[in-house]
């Protein structure tokens, strides 16, 4: 079952005891912007960037989590995936660590970083992502429902490698659902936050999409 909720995740874990969830796999506003130009951490301005998508002039007004978001994340969870989390090490503790090798060079990041608490190893992903309304390497459509969004293919490798089977999923900041399309995908249930009303109703749009052609799909001879 897949849970999707427009809401404050703050407001929303509050409502889960201590290590309700197995895995939270989230990607937090990093506290750094693309929309002044500045990169590599010189703006205090979360990373939702400028321009439009969709019509929509986005605006940089993700609040960047603090150490009461990271708190709670810690209570409900009992381990972690945690992207962008270089921009954060007040806030985490000494474990392993996920590389995401986009395989692209300019003035942002080469690679992605995300702390993960199961072990003390650091594992490397390498996936192009280069653009948008293409397939990505799960076959998933890269429609692109939020500015700062990462291919399905990469949640699925997450969660082959690092979940267990019958394991519960939360995702704080959904964005553009990749997340859940994985879950939903390789049969997990998960609990997914996402405040923004817009990036909400287009990002559950594209999971409902999404799994009404897997029944489709399933019921075809």
């Amino acid at each position: 079952m897949i849970e999707y909720f427009n809401e404050d995740c703050m407001e929303g874990m509050a409502r889960y005891p201590d290590n309700h969830f197995d895995l939270a796999i989230v990607d937090p506003p990093y506290a750094v912007g693309a929309s002044d130009g500045k990169f590599g951490g010189k703006s205090n301005h979360p990373s939702k960037i400028s321009g439009k998508l969709n019509g929509k002039n986005y605006a940089n007004h993700d609040k960047v989590p603090d150490a009461d978001y990271f708190q709670e994340l810690f209570r409900v969870s009992r381990n972690q995936i945690i992207w962008g989390a270089n921009y954060y090490p007040q806030h985490l503790y000494h474990s392993g660590w996920i590389v995401w090798d986009k395989l692209t060079t300019g003035p942002l990041s080469d690679c992605e970083l995300a702390f993960q608490s199961i072990n003390k190893l650091v594992t490397k992903y390498t996936s192009a992502w280069t653009g948008f309304n293409k397939k990505d390497g799960s076959g998933q459509s890269k429609i692109r429902v939020h500015p700062n969004q990462k291919p399905v293919s990469l949640y699925l490798w997450t969660l082959q490698n690092y979940a267990k089977p019958g394991d519960l999923i939360l995702d704080t900041h959904v964005g553009s659902a990749s997340s859940l399309i994985a879950c939903y995908d390789m049969g997990f249930d998960a609990v997914g936050f996402e405040l923004d009303m817009d990036y909400y109703a287009a990002s559950k749009q594209r999971l409902e999409d999404f799994m009404r052609q897997v029944r489709i799909d399933n019921i075809m001879p």
